[in-house]
């Protein structure tokens, strides 16, 4: 059975698993509902997906929550380099588009923007993750998927520290300028 650190990081997983479209992965997977789609374990949650069964052990959702790390703690066994930076690149693509169009109206949706500037941010530092210390590109053991080998070679600078860590440097900036403009709710 698949494992999971968190919900989230299983979420993603189907999503890049399913993709009708493989340039852009991060489709909406069902949601998550207890009792349907995500069964109690003893010590873990089982979430049948289109993707497979997969486990997320209660303790380590909690001490992802606990810390704030969306994802979870460690490098993901799940979703490999490549496919977390074009995931985070997927949802920068959807904030830009938000951002843009977000003029602070009453109507207007403004976590839209925010989340997915966040989520941008926390799936291209799980990709960072991969980096061993003072490596400047992933090594080949990080980039296991198909979709990520397929990324790579069409993007040879896509799991470099400095792309990843230009990204990182971007959506968090956009983000924190977002705030200021329109007051920061964080």
């Amino acid at each position: 059975m698949l494992t999971a650190r968190t919900l989230a990081e299983a979420q993603v997983y189907v999503s890049l698993a399913t993709a009708a479209d493989p340039a852009t992965p991060a489709t909406e997977p069902d949601p998550i509902v207890p009792g349907e789609n995500l069964a109690e374990g003893e010590q873990a949650w089982t979430l049948a997906s289109s993707a497979g069964d997969i486990e997320i052990s209660y303790a380590s959702e909690d001490a992802a929550r606990t810390i704030g790390a969306r994802f979870g703690l460690g490098v993901s066994q799940l979703v490999d380099a490549a496919q977390w930076a074009v995931v985070a690149a997927t949802y920068a693509r959807r904030a830009l588009e938000a951002d843009m169009a977000y003029t602070g109206g009453p109507d207007q949706d403004r976590n839209t923007v925010e989340l997915n500037w966040e989520f941008a941010a926390d799936a291209v530092a799980e990709a960072i993750k991969f980096l061993p210390d003072g490596a400047d590109v992933v090594p080949d053991a990080g980039v296991w998927s198909e979709f990520g080998r397929q990324s790579r070679a069409q993007n040879p600078e896509l799991v470099t520290r400095a792309k990843l860590t230009d990204d990182l440097e971007y959506y968090r900036g956009t983000l924190q300028d977002f705030r200021a403009l329109y007051g920061d709710r964080s």
